[in-house]
């Protein structure tokens, strides 16, 4: 019976490290592995929108010292809108709202886009939503990407930022 145990043990580790195995070629995604797709791929740190406003004398002396803070502000980052167009026919269109329970987080965008097999005319229009009155500075308030892409099967054309996150670029498969 001592010798059964370790046995056992050995027969439940291979078949584990065999599942683990098979399971590891099974494709990530529900799209067939032979699909050509156009994945738009970044994140931005987007548009901080936020009001402030000077306290009262009141409410500063209703706060703790370690608390009072001359101004009180609200608001977050901005949402975005992204549109994306294929051959002209209008495929995404959607807000794209930023991370965080506070949503004071990074915008995160990873779509993928399944295409037929060939050269594609593709528009991408990513462009945030801020308020007419408010100031962003140097901040990119959208990012656009027009052009060709060609894949094949199998194949992956990536929609990303640059290095310097400031324009939309094309990497070919």
């Amino acid at each position: 019976m001592k010798r059964v145990k370790p046995i056992m043990a050995l027969a439940v580790a291979c078949v584990a490290a065999l599942a683990v195995a098979g399971l590891s070629r099974a494709p990530a995604s529900p799209l067939e592995r032979s699909q050509p797709l156009v994945r738009l791929s970044w994140r931005v740190l987007g548009v901080r929108v936020e009001e402030c406003r000077p306290r009262t004398e009141e409410e500063l002396a209703a706060l703790a010292a370690h608390m009072r803070t001359p101004e009180v502000c609200t608001g977050g980052v901005a949402d975005y809108v992204l549109r994306v167009s294929i051959d002209g026919a209008e495929t995404v269109r959607d807000t794209v709202r930023p991370s965080g329970a506070r949503r004071d987080r990074p915008t995160y965008v990873f779509r993928d886009l399944p295409v037929d097999q060939g050269r594609h005319q593709v528009q991408v229009a990513f462009s945030a939503l801020v308020p007419p009155t408010f100031e962003v500075g140097n901040q990119p308030l959208e990012f656009r990407w027009e052009g060709d892409v060609f894949v094949d099967i199998g194949e992956i054309a990536l929609i990303t930022l640059n290095p310097s996150g400031d324009a939309l670029v094309h990497r070919a498969p």
